[in-house]
């Protein structure tokens, strides 16, 4: 992500009104232009980044509009932080922001919404306010949040003339660096004082793209004040991506009113006094959704869920079952790997070449090496480290545990603060009892260890290289390098030779 052939370009690119220059890459849906997925991989690959052949405008800074209550929400956590696959929503749209050649990013944000600064703001782990997926921003509060214009006041004009300004949602994380490299680009070639994205979409109920008889843009309604004639006949809708020149933007903000039925300053109120603007239609009208309930982000997740895992699949990895399958943006995950139904992956985890994940399989922020198998109905909690040629069988759940090349967990066996060693097995209904009530205590099993079934072990404690335990035993104190232990509680019996 951010580097390279960006895999999750979007699938319609749509085209500008009157901008010359067409881009490298066929028309229509680029996953289905020939149907040969290295060629889709390709496509996207050259969409992503057209920019190679015209240089952005080095005074281009964009601005990120996150300030609204996000009351549809219904929801303490300020909208733009809701997660969708693995990432809040305010980083989806950084991350196409950054991948189309932006840096100078400002966000204008909610001052209520402190969790939304701490999030953008500098941090020992990630650096100059930056998050995975994301480059660093600066922060600007909008104290009396009164629509969209009155958010870009809030930036000083001084830092707005002279330059290209780049005007995005923050509540859009379907919008693609395709996708804003095409207004970007429709911008510089045409000159205009604007340039907007816009879609058809007779499902959709926002702002509407009012166009005059010569078929330019007359003006923006918004949804609210859309007479019912609108509604009926106009389906094409704004998607909240601007491009302006910005000296004349900030002259023409200073002309807007809220003289409307929300009683807010409209952005797209500037488009009755900053004309020519030139229109930029993009086919795919899910990159206009903006998440504004519960029901959208629901969308908005699976949408996005199927563009991970379509990267996924164009990188060589099986998935049986893309409708049961949920793969976090962060995770990793090897070639000739098989991801059986309802197997989900979540955080920072990391599963090797040739592994078998699944089915009904859960991991996070876990490691499996290569050729491993996990499952069905196992459950791998974080700081689990998983080798290379290990069996994880199923109804087996591992927490903060190593698992040595080659060793066996069959089934029905809980292992937690525990280092196995390699080419050991641990038998069915085996427990490491690493809590005391008070602290988490460690298990250590040495290599080439036998673990007998229904076996617990009382941490903390070791278990030798190439040591044994009987079934149903219950192991209290350390087992010497190839003894074998037995009873309840153990007692080592005997020593091999």
């Amino acid at each position: 992500m951010g580097g390279g052939d960006p895999p999750l370009a979007p699938t319609g690119l749509g085209e500008p009104d009157a901008v010359a220059g067409a881009p490298p890459f066929p028309e229509g849906d680029v996953d289905t232009a020939t149907g040969d997925p290295a060629h889709a991989l390709a496509t996207r690959s050259a969409a992503a980044n057209w920019h190679n052949r015209l240089d952005l405008s080095p005074t281009l800074t964009a601005v990120i509009l996150a300030a609204g209550h996000g009351t549809r929400m219904r929801s303490r956590i300020p909208k733009v932080l809701h997660p969708i696959c693995g990432r809040p929503m305010i980083d989806w749209v950084l991350e196409a922001v950054n991948e189309a050649g932006v840096t100078d990013v400002t966000v204008i944000a909610n001052p209520h919404h402190a969790d939304v600064a701490a999030h953008l703001s500098p941090s020992p782990h990630r650096g100059e306010g930056q998050g995975e997926g994301r480059g660093p921003v600066k922060v600007v509060y909008q104290r009396d949040p009164r629509g969209t214009a009155h958010a870009l006041r809030q930036i000083p004009a001084g830092e707005l003339r002279g330059r290209q300004v780049l005007v995005v949602n923050g509540d859009s994380p379907l919008l693609t660096a395709s996708s804003i490299l095409k207004v970007l680009h429709a911008h510089q070639e045409n000159e205009a004082p604007a340039t907007i994205a816009s879609v058809e979409d007779r499902t959709r109920d926002d702002g509407r793209i009012v166009r005059s008889r010569d078929g330019a843009l007359d003006r923006i309604v918004e949804r609210k004040d859309a007479t019912t004639e609108q509604r009926e006949e106009i389906h094409e809708f704004n998607v909240g991506l601007y491009c302006f020149d910005g000296s004349r933007l900030a002259e023409e903000l200073e002309k807007i009113t809220d003289d409307n039925k929300a009683g807010e300053f409209y952005l797209t109120d500037v488009f009755l006094h900053l004309k020519p603007v030139t229109v930029v239609k993009l086919d795919d009208p899910h990159e206009a959704m903006g998440v504004k309930d519960r029901v959208r982000l629901a969308r908005a997740t699976d949408i996005l869920r199927r563009r991970v895992l379509e990267r996924h699949m164009l990188g060589g990895v099986t998935i049986v079952d893309p409708d049961s399958t949920f793969v976090d943006v962060s995770v990793t995950i090897g070639m000739d790997t098989v991801i059986e139904p309802f197997t989900v992956l979540k955080g920072s985890t990391n599963i090797g070449s040739e592994c078998r994940i699944g089915p009904h399989v859960y991991i996070e922020d876990a490691r499996v090496g290569d050729r491993s198998d996990c499952g069905p109905f196992a459950k791998l909690r974080p700081g689990t480290e998983i080798a290379e040629d290990v069996h994880i069988g199923s109804f087996t759940e591992l927490v903060r545990t190593k698992v040595g090349r080659g060793s066996k967990v069959p089934h029905v066996s809980y292992l937690g603060d525990t280092d196995l060693g390699a080419d050991a097995n641990i038998g069915a209904g085996t427990i490491t009892a690493n809590f005391d009530g008070t602290n988490k205590n460690r298990t250590e099993i040495g290599d080439g260890a036998f673990v007998g079934v229904d076996t617990m072990l009382v941490a903390p404690v070791k278990l030798g290289k190439g040591s044994r335990t009987g079934a149903g035993s219950v192991v209290t104190k350390d087992v010497p390098d190839g003894a074998t232990a037995v009873g309840v509680p153990a007692r080592v019996v005997r020593r091999k030779a």
